[in-house]
């Protein structure tokens, strides 16, 4: 007989990025077992970028600069999306042994029905309507926990969207598209009336009928910090998350700089070299392999800039790179995928 799952519903109206990615990223870690939590959330006029994108080629900074648009980095991979309040976020938190992304993404889709729109799941990590992406997902695990989090369209500012987020013309033509707006959908637009409080409400009746009656109901007050964690790991998480360095990462001066997009995402490459040999490496990518990705600029210090050498160790690294807790089986394609193109570039 399995053993009950404790529901667990957060919501929150605090409207900074940073500390809404520092709580969903310290209930991941302190997740405790068979426990079920949706975490709904919005941030106030952000464009948040995934685990390994460069921040500058991914959106325009200066333009962010004057509006005082706020640049976030989360911890899952993917591409960058831009935040405002006609977006509504859903974080999944699950045991890894109850985790199935068909099913989580069935609690969106059974709550729009609800609501009269018929969604479907399209690819590995987005949900459309028509046709037209409404909702980005990505995934990450913490040891036996996991988190598969989204966005919602409902009334955002695809201009603004369109304004501040640089998608490489790689990757519009991959997808058949011609600009950011088109190829993306707002609720509103199928039901002219809808709310974001309207898709919360039938979101979180959605998770409770797929996972049972909700045990505990919380809310986080932006004015008061009371129901917030009293704990110096999660204050210091909020540190990392607004940090300069995690945002941002460091400016690109590079002496090589490499781009590529394979069927699994996109790479920027850039090395700094000294007599030859790669002395500093950078890897950037919106893939879901955030994992393997963050592991790839190690590999390719004090190599020589030697294509087939660089190949044959990636090749050769297929064995030593293991463990991951999610990219397991993206490995081989992925470390392939780039030791045949390495090899043919220099």
């Amino acid at each position: 007989m399995s053993e009950k799952i404790t529901v667990k519903i957060i919501t929150t109206d605090i409207q900074n990025p940073w500390i809404n990615l520092a709580l969903e990223e310290y209930y991941l870690i302190n997740h405790s077992r068979n426990e079920a939590v949706l975490f709904l959330w919005q941030n106030k006029d952000t464009v948040v970028i995934g685990r390994n994108q460069n921040p500058w080629t991914e959106c325009n900074l200066t333009l962010m600069a004057e509006d005082d648009i706020r640049l976030a980095r989360r911890i899952t991979g993917g591409g960058a999306v831009f935040h405002d309040f006609g977006n509504l976020n859903f974080s999944f938190i699950l045991n890894r042994d109850i985790y199935d992304v068909k099913r989580q993404c069935g609690v969106i889709i059974n709550a729009l029905k609800k609501l009269g729109i018929n969604a479907t799941i399209s690819g590995r990590n987005d949900m459309n309507i028509e046709d037209k992406k409404f909702s980005g997902n990505a995934f990450g695990f913490r040891g036996k926990n996991a988190l598969h989090h989204g966005t919602i369209l409902i009334g955002a500012d695809k201009e603004r969207m369109s304004r501040y987020l640089t998608v490489s013309q790689d990757k519009i033509k991959s997808k058949g598209i011609t600009s950011v707006k088109s190829r993306v959908i707002n609720l509103c637009e199928i039901l002219p009336d809808i709310s974001v409080e309207m898709v919360k409400d039938a979101v979180t009746k959605a998770f409770i009928e797929e996972y049972g009656a909700a045990d505990e109901m919380l809310h986080l007050d932006s004015s008061s910090k009371s129901m917030w964690p009293d704990d110096s790991d999660f204050r210091d998480i909020i540190g990392r998350h607004s940090s300069w360095k995690w945002c941002y990462g460091e400016s690109p001066d590079f002496d090589v700089s490499l781009k590529n997009r394979f069927t699994w995402g996109g790479v920027e490459i850039y090395f700094k070299l000294d007599d030859g040999a790669i002395k500093k490496a950078e890897v950037y990518s919106d893939a879901l392999c955030e994992e393997i990705i963050a592991e790839l600029p190690a590999l390719f210090i004090d190599m020589r800039l030697i294509g087939q050498e660089l190949s044959q160790k990636l090749n050769n690294c297929k064995e030593t790179l293991s463990g991951f807790e999610k990219d397991n089986d993206s490995k081989d394609m992925v470390i392939s995928d780039l030791a045949l193109w390495l090899a043919n570039e220099f």
